[in-house]
């Protein structure tokens, strides 16, 4: 067979293009450190770095976002409950003072401001605290405050609020009292006025100063308070009774009347054995003795849906507690919000696991909070009022002379002492249902905590677990991408030989010709 030089001389510049090519893919595998630098120097490895890509984002998805916000947000939330805890023992001390002894009117007013400030700490400081701009304590709707940000009469609702038989509390109320008068000359007058206790069955709704009247928008049940009780009956079967004031229209009828007056009426808490009571200006609902056995005797749960049209700033807003009906009187607007429990807002934080971030504030800050103090100010300033009339009645006698009229002023004192002695029993025992409602918020709290704990546990493990399986996708990833430094560069340094080897040797084969040897 004949050899040409034109035969050699492409066998030559092939073997040359292959050296010259193998040094050029471990020169770019020295200088990259990665095995190929585009899918079809090896589509196994191509494919294998695709997945294993896919695999390392989600996994730096979850462990560096998802799951740090998470629990970001779960910080945030047991901050405030942690928060309110510590505050709650704080008011301890003053509920103690105030139930365990009768407190002059310095000390009084002392010890009641620092418990409403308190309370105007705990829900504006803690309860409406955010993350990152969204309120982690209202549920879905993390854009808008669980307060009233100030003062409003363009707003009514209709509020929905869920009791239990045992949501009543027992309490003495003090009824009637002597006030002076000059055209009274006889003494018994203001003896026979002299105040007297009331034992009444007590239920404090979420508000004060509500509507007697009904609310006028769609939805409206035709009154302004309706109470709606279930229970099961000796045979098993759930049976439902209404009682309301006059005008109701729902369903079913209304088995009995509930009577609508304010705290002011001489007869305010006057509650006949089967009667009902609504006071509206203090949000106070009042049941009779057999009423009241009648419910524990069932066991009865219940809801009550009254109405309320101003709110002033810094009052929790209904929707964020109940079901309830709005209307904006602005813009002529309805609307109706569904009962908000279970709320859940979720983080997915690994393949096919979610976890629950929040912390509703009807689950975890109770209303009893702000109502108990309220009340415990409302026993004060009825104490405060009895002893300023006192000492009016004090100043009287002591410039009188007139022996009839000194006789008169003296049974009026009398009867003003006797009527201080019980509003101060009175007030001590609202100091003392403080101290009990610290202890059931308290609890109420404790357990949101800890539900809030055993999540934010749950978050930490799987953190760890990702990272873990993040570093294990990074070197499943480095070992199908990478390549080893010693190994690509004594491959480079081998075709960098061969390539010159080539050279050389093509350099030698193409330099003789026929004319080298004629």
């Amino acid at each position: 067979m004949r050899v040409t030089n034109s035969m050699i001389s492409n066998s030559a510049s092939a073997h040359i293009t292959n050296a010259k090519n193998s040094l050029l893919k471990y020169s770019d595998q020295y200088t990259t450190q990665k095995k190929i630098q585009r899918p079809s120097d090896d589509p196994t490895v191509a494919v294998r770095s695709l997945k294993l890509r896919t695999t390392y984002s989600q996994l730096t998805q979850y462990a560096e976002k998802n799951v740090q916000d998470a629990m970001s947000w779960m910080d945030t939330t047991e901050t405030a409950l942690e928060n309110i805890s510590k505050k709650f023992d704080s008011m301890k001390s003053y509920f103690n003072q105030g139930a365990n002894d009768y407190l002059k009117a310095d000390d009084r007013k002392s010890v009641l401001k620092t418990l409403q400030q308190y309370v105007k700490s705990i829900f504006e400081d803690e309860a409406n605290t955010d993350y990152s701009g969204r309120y982690v304590f209202t549920g879905y709707r993390t854009d808008t405050s669980l307060l009233f940000e100030e003062n409003t009469d363009k707003l009514s609702y209709q509020i929905k609020e869920d009791f239990s038989y045992a949501s009543f509390d027992s309490i003495t109320v003090v009824t009637g009292g002597a006030n002076y008068s000059d055209t009274v000359t006889d003494g018994q007058t203001y003896t026979d006025a002299t105040a007297k206790t009331n034992n009444v069955y007590q239920l404090r709704l979420s508000y004060d100063n509500c509507s007697k009247d009904a609310f006028n928008q769609t939805g409206s049940n035709g009154t302004g308070i309706a109470i709606s009780f279930t229970y099961k009956d000796a045979a098993g079967k759930t049976q439902t009774e209404v009682y309301a004031a006059a005008g109701y229209k729902g369903t079913p009828a209304a088995s009995g009347n509930i009577i609508t007056r304010a705290s002011t009426d001489t007869n305010a808490y006057d509650v006949g054995d089967d009667e009902m009571v609504y006071l509206y200006d203090t949000g106070e609902v009042l049941v009779g003795k057999t009423k009241y056995a009648d419910i524990q005797t069932k066991q009865a749960d219940f809801s009550v849906t009254y109405v309320k049209n101003d709110f002033e700033k810094g009052d929790i807003r209904p929707e964020m507690y109940f079901e309830c009906t709005a209307y904006d009187s602005v813009n002529n607007k309805t609307t109706k919000y569904a009962d908000p429990s279970n709320q859940e807002i979720q983080y997915e934080i690994n393949y096919s696991q979610n976890i629950t971030v929040n912390t509703q504030a009807k689950d975890a800050i109770s209303t009893d909070i702000y109502r108990t103090v309220e009340y415990i100010a409302k026993t004060v300033k009825y104490v405060d009022e009895v002893e300023t009339k006192l000492e009016e009645v004090e100043k009287m006698i002591s410039n009188t002379t007139d022996k009839d009229k000194l006789a008169t002023l003296e049974s009026l004192k009398t009867s003003l002492e006797t009527e201080k002695d019980l509003r101060g029993k009175v007030m001590t025992e609202a100091f003392g249902m403080g101290l009990t409602m610290v202890d059931e918020a308290g609890q109420k709290v404790s357990v949101a905590t800890s539900e809030l704990g055993a999540k934010y546990n749950r978050a930490q493990l799987t953190y760890n677990k990702l990272l873990d399986e993040q570093t294990d996708a990074e070197d499943k990833l480095s070992e199908n991408e990478d390549v080893s430094l010693t190994d690509v560069y004594i491959n480079l340094t081998q075709a960098d030989n061969l390539y010159q080897a080539s050279l050389s040797a093509t350099a030698k084969i193409l330099g003789n010709s026929l004319l080298n040897y004629i």
